[in-house]
């Protein structure tokens, strides 16, 4: 899991009494959150969400490793999951940039929409090109399952069983090289948490 990734060993501490003064709130006491704490809340806001995300990319695959296979409309079944995969990694990369542009410190307003993402890896690249290229590389593997995807739709009219299993397969290997992306992407943001 994300969360418990040892990168954000230096930020616990912070989202520990984070935590604590939400508790206190709720019990009618009053909330000064630090600097730090504040920054660790976005941080793990962050990742919950990513790995909200990634526990769907799972579950996506799951339905369509599952579908029985004398299933009549197996194959639209599987494209729904498959499109539901495809936007849930294309909202991951996007997730992915925000968290380093949040680690970062930069402009929120810059760092979401049109232009968000390539904002966030020419800001990384400057003081942390080890963060950009794995930013990069997260991209690029969403960019060739777009490609691979987009040929598969044009031929998949007459898809098997065996090719429903193939694509379930598929997809597995590919949640495993998104969460390890994600992880390195994390290992390659501990200089910046330890900082805090």
């Amino acid at each position: 899991m994300l969360t418990e990734h040892n990168a954000l060993h230096s930020l616990r501490p912070f989202w520990a009494s984070y935590q604590s003064m939400l508790k206190a709130v709720q019990a009618g006491g009053r909330f000064y959150a630090s600097p730090q704490e504040s920054y660790a809340a976005k941080q793990f806001e962050k990742l919950y969400e990513l790995e909200h995300d990634l526990s769907n990319l799972k579950r996506a695959t799951g339905f369509i490793r599952d579908l029985a296979p004398d299933s009549a409309e197996g194959y639209d079944i599987c494209r729904y999951h498959d499109e539901h995969f495809s936007m849930r990694f294309a909202g991951i990369v996007d997730k992915a940039h925000r968290l380093v542009g949040a680690s970062l410190l930069l402009k929120a307003d810059k760092c979401e929409g049109s232009g968000g993402n390539a904002f966030v890896i020419r800001a990384a690249k400057d003081h942390y090109p080890e963060v950009a290229a794995h930013l990069e590389r997260l991209t690029a593997l969403e960019g060739n399952h777009k490609k691979l995807r987009k040929a598969a739709v044009a031929s998949k009219a007459s898809m098997q069983v065996a090719d429903i299993a193939l694509e379930a397969a598929y997809l597995d290997e590919l949640n495993s090289k998104i969460a390890a992306a994600l992880a390195a992407l994390l290992l390659t943001l501990k200089p910046v948490y330890e900082l805090i």
